[in-house]
């Protein structure tokens, strides 16, 4: 891997790993947790997780999106140059390394829909049951399902590479 790649995946893991700590920082104290309400099918139980936020909670939700359509680039673009630029695969497997280069952009794709889903679903009156609700979940579902497999992948091939080089 040349130094400017190293360099520029690594002010991509910064940017990444403050994004995310701001984004917990806000949402923190939210009980039940921010993962339940984006995992919630039910609509009954979606709007009594909203209900147990209380006024404070729901305005902090509402408050964390301004910053979480931009961690959506952040983390889309990490997980590009970290597949791309961090010397994970070998020459003969280019193919590979574009689809896993994929992967966290098109998670980015489900987080945006999700996020205007509730976007939408905040927008208007409590506790209405509405299909917007399994269909945010539906996405949020697969942005982690994406971004687990992105991670185990990352992982191991990182992990065979310090294997490799310390042997």
């Amino acid at each position: 891997m040349k130094h400017s790649s190293k360099l520029i995946v690594i002010v991509a893991a910064v940017a990444f790993v403050v994004s995310q700590t701001y984004l917990i920082s806000l949402l923190h104290f939210l009980r039940p947790n921010l993962i339940e309400l984006q995992l919630t099918f039910s609509p009954d139980r979606y709007w009594e997780i909203l209900a147990l936020w209380g006024d404070a909670g729901r305005q902090a939700y509402r408050d964390h999106f301004a910053h979480d359509f931009l961690h959506i680039a952040i983390f889309s673009i990490f997980g590009y140059l970290l597949a791309r630029g961090a010397g994970l695969f070998g020459p003969g497997e280019r193919a590979l390394e574009l689809r896993v280069a994929a992967i966290l952009p098109v998670a980015g794709l489900f987080d945006l829909g999700e996020n205007l889903l509730q976007l939408r679903l905040l927008s208007g009156q409590m506790g209405f049951a509405s299909i917007v609700i399994p269909v945010s979940a539906l996405c949020s579902s697969a942005k982690w399902m994406l971004a687990a497999v992105f991670a185990w992948i990352t992982a191991h091939r990182l992990l065979k590479r310090l294997w490799t080089t310390s042997h």
